[in-house]
C-alpha cells in the first residue's frame, strides 16, 4: 500500500515534529485514511533500520477504545506486511486494568485522540514517560472546552473536508434538513436538560422524539430521498432504535438494530451482511460514529441530536468515504443538525480547539441560513418539514436568497451581502440590471403612523439601495413604479435608478443644458410642478421649482445644489456667493471648494488637489435661468 500525497506530507510533518516535540496530535478528516498513516509509522517505527533504542523495550503500542477499531487496525498493520511480534493493539480498558503488565514501547498511538482527556487515557503518558507519543482523530475537540495541551505538544491540522471533496479523495454529498420553522426543530430547540458529558440528555430526547409520529416523519423521508439506498440511521437509545428498524421492516426495508449490548459474533455477522447487501440499513446507537470503514454507505439519516461538533462530523463522515459507483452521500438531517454546526464542509480552525480557546459545541436556538434555490421547492419536501440545503457539486457562488429566522436576505458568493430582513424577495429579469426586490413592513414616508408595506431595490452585489416603494412595485421602460389600487382610489409613485429620485406619477423629461430634468408635481394639493436633474450622482436628486434652475457651459445650479456638467457623479451643496464664485461644500464634509472665472484658461476646466478641498477652475459663470418646461 502506497501512501497518498497528502498522507505523505503529513508524515513529513509529523516526523519533523516529532524531533522538536514528544507528544504530537494529527488531524485528518473521516475516511482520508489516518490507519494507512498509523500502519506507515508504525512500519518506520518497526523496521530493521529503525533504532530500537533500549533493548528491553518493545516496538509499538496501539491504543484504541472499540473492538471494532482494534479489528481495522489489525487489518491494516496486515496489509502492511507488519508482523505481531512488534506491534501490539490494545483496548485502552483493557490496559487500564493491567497496570502489572510489562509493556514497555517506543511509541504509544492513541486511535481517536479526541477521548484522550478520559482518566483511563491521561495515565498512559505518565506510564512511559519515555515514550513518543502520536494521536490520531478527525475532531481535536471537546464539549467542555477542555484542551489537550497538558498531553499532546503541538497539532497537525489536515486540508479541509472541502479540498479533500474537490481532489477527488472524499465523496460530494446531498443535504436535506429539517426545516428551520418545523415541528422536529421545535422539539429540539425545547430540550433543556442535559447529561454528564455536557450533551442532551437520552432520556428527556426519547421521551420527546421516540414517538410514533417521529417515526413515521424518519421513515417517509428515508421513502421520499433514499429508498432502495444503502445507509445508516442514527437513533437515540435501543428502543428508539428498535421502534425505527421495526417501522422500516413492516414496509418492506431490510434493517437490523446494532448498539453497545449486541453480542460481538453477532455484531461481526450484521455488519457482513450490510457489507454483502443482505441489509440495506443499519440502525445503530453510538456504534458507527467512529471507525466503522465501508465505503458503499450510500445516506446517513441523522435521528439523535447532539450538543457535540465531534458526533456530528464523525457521524456524517461514516458516508463520505469514494466508492465506485457511488456519486455521492445523501444526508437526512431529520433533527436539524446543521442549525448548529453547518455543513460538514464549514472551515474550521481545529489549533483553536486543540488549545481550548473554542468548545466543539453547537449553539442552540441559532437560525442558520438556507438558501432558497430559483426554482420552488417540491411540494412533498415542504410537506415533509424538510429542505434542501445543498445538492450534489453545489457551491455558493454568485447571488442567492436564503431564509433565516423566517426573513429573506441575500448572499454574494457564500457571505451575507444583505440581512435577512425582508418578509419576500423577488426576483427581478437580467435586462433591469438590478438583482431583486425585497418587500417589508416599515411606516410609512408619507404618513409616518402608519405602517405600509414598502418595496426596496437589490442591486447586482446584493446590496439594499434602501429605496421606498409602496403597493404592486412593477419595472417597466427603466423605472420602478409602485401602485396602490383601493377602490376609486388609484396611487402612482416611481422611483428612477438614473436620478435616484423619487415621483409621485409617471414623471416627464426634457432636455435642458445638455442634461434631461424630469417634471414632477407634488403630492399634496396645490400640485406645484417640480423638477429633478436626471444624473447618476449617486445620491437623490434635488427637488427644485421653476425659476430655480441656473446653468452655463460648465456648471448647473437648482435651488442650492451644484453639479459640474463634466463630472456628474459629484454634486454639491452651495454654501454662499463670493462674487464671480460660488462656494460649496465638499460632499465628504470634510473642508469647501470654490468655484470661480478663471481668464488664463479660457474654455478649460480641470480640478486641483488643495488638502481636504479640491480648486475647480472655469472661464465665468455667466448662468442663465431655465425656462418653464410646461
Amino acid at each position: 500500500m502506497r501512501l497518498r500525497d497528502y498522507q505523505q506530507e503529513m508524515l513529513s510533518r509529523l516526523l519533523a515534529a516529532w524531533k522538536r516535540h514528544r507528544s504530537v496530535m494529527v488531524q485528518m478528516p473521516t475516511g482520508v485514511g489516518k490507519t494507512v498513516l498509523l500502519a506507515e509509522v508504525v512500519r518506520g517505527f518497526t523496521s530493521s533500520s529503525s533504532p530500537k533504542g533500549e533493548g528491553s523495550r518493545e516496538g509499538v503500542l496501539i491504543v484504541a477504545h472499540r473492538r471494532e477499531l482494534m479489528e481495522q487496525i489489525h487489518a491494516t498493520i496486515a496489509a502492511f506486511g507488519i508482523g505481531d511480534e512488534e506491534v501490539r493493539v490494545e483496548s485502552v480498558q483493557k490496559l487500564s486494568v493491567k497496570k502489572d503488565e510489562e509493556i514497555e514501547p517506543r511509541l504509544v498511538i492513541v486511535d481517536e485522540a479526541h477521548h484522550a482527556l478520559a482518566k483511563t487515557y491521561r495515565t498512559l503518558w505518565d506510564r512511559w514517560p519515555h515514550a513518543k507519543f502520536l494521536g490520531l482523530t478527525a475532531t481535536p475537540c471537546r464539549l467542555n472546552n477542555a484542551p489537550f495541551t497538558d498531553l499532546f505538544d503541538v497539532l497537525l491540522q489536515s486540508w479541509s473536508i472541502q479540498e479533500f471533496i474537490d481532489k477527488g479523495w472524499l465523496s460530494d454529498f446531498e443535504y436535506v434538513s429539517a426545516r428551520p420553522d418545523s415541528v422536529m426543530m421545535q422539539q429540539v430547540r425545547g430540550l433543556k436538560k442535559r447529561g454528564k458529558d455536557g450533551d442532551y440528555q437520552v432520556a428527556e430526547m426519547a421521551a420527546v422524539m421516540d414517538v410514533p409520529e417521529s417515526v413515521t416523519h424518519l421513515y417517509e423521508t428515508y421513502r421520499r430521498f433514499a429508498s432502495g439506498k444503502k445507509g445508516i440511521v442514527y437513533a437515540i437509545d435501543r428502543q428508539h432504535a428498535q421502534h425505527i428498524a421495526d417501522y422500516y421492516r413492516e414496509r418492506g426495508v431490510s434493517c437490523c438494530v446494532i448498539d453497545a449490548k449486541t453480542p460481538a459474533k453477532e455484531r461481526m455477522r450484521r455488519t457482513e451482511e450490510y457489507r454483502n447487501g443482505e441489509i440495506d440499513v443499519l440502525v445503530n446507537v453510538d456504534i458507527f460514529s467512529e471507525g466503522y470503514d465501508c465505503p458503499e454507505v450510500e445516506f446517513i439519516q441523522l435521528a439523535r441530536p447532539t450538543l457535540s461538533l465531534s458526533k456530528y462530523l464523525q457521524q456524517v463522515g461514516r458516508g463520505m468515504r469514494v466508492s465506485e459507483g457511488k456519486p455521492c452521500v445523501l444526508i437526512l438531517d431529520n433533527v436539524g443538525l446543521y442549525q448548529l454546526f453547518g455543513l460538514p464542509t464549514v472551515e474550521r480552525d481545529w489549533r483553536r480547539t486543540f488549545a481550548g480557546e473554542e468548545a466543539g459545541r453547537g449553539v442552540a436556538g441559532l437560525t442558520r441560513c438556507v438558501v432558497v434555490d430559483d426554482e420552488q421547492q417540491e411540494k412533498e419536501l415542504v410537506n415533509l418539514e424538510m429542505v434542501r440545503i445543498k445538492k450534489s457539486g453545489q457551491k455558493h457562488t454568485g447571488l442567492e436568497v436564503f431564509l433565516q429566522d423566517g426573513r429573506y436576505g441575500v448572499m454574494r458568493n457564500g457571505k451575507v451581502a444583505c440581512p435577512a430582513k425582508f418578509r419576500n424577495i423577488e426576483r427581478l429579469p437580467k435586462e433591469c440590471g438590478y438583482f431583486a426586490l425585497g418587500m417589508y413592513k416599515s411606516p410609512s414616508r408619507r404618513e409616518p403612523g402608519l405602517i405600509a408595506d414598502v418595496t426596496t431595490v437589490i442591486d447586482q452585489k446584493g446590496q439594499d439601495l434602501n429605496i421606498q416603494l409602496y403597493g404592486a412595485v412593477t419595472w417597466r421602460n427603466g423605472f420602478f413604479y409602485g401602485e396602490i389600487m383601493n377602490g376609486y382610489y388609484h396611487m402612482v409613485n416611481c422611483w428612477d435608478p438614473v436620478g435616484n429620485s423619487y415621483y409621485d406619477k409617471s414623471p416627464e423629461f426634457h432636455h435642458v443644458a445638455g442634461v434631461e430634468v424630469g417634471l414632477g408635481y407634488e403630492h399634496t394639493p396645490p400640485y406645484h410642478p417640480c423638477m429633478k436633474l436626471r444624473i447618476s450622482t449617486g445620491k437623490v436628486s434635488p427637488r427644485f421649482y421653476e425659476g430655480e434652475m441656473f446653468y452655463n457651459r460648465h456648471i448647473i445650479i437648482a435651488r442650492d445644489y451644484l453639479i459640474v456638467k463634466k463630472d456628474h457623479n459629484h454634486s454639491y451643496r452651495i454654501c454662499g456667493y463670493l462674487g464671480d464664485s460660488v462656494l460649496v461644500q465638499n460632499e465628504e464634509g470634510l473642508g469647501y471648494l470654490q468655484i470661480f472665472h478663471d481668464g488664463k484658461k479660457g474654455n478649460s476646466f480641470r480640478s486641483v488637489p488643495q488638502g481636504t478641498s479640491r480648486l475647480m477652475k472655469l472661464e465665468r459663470l455667466g448662468l442663465q435661468r431655465v425656462k418653464s418646461l410646461r
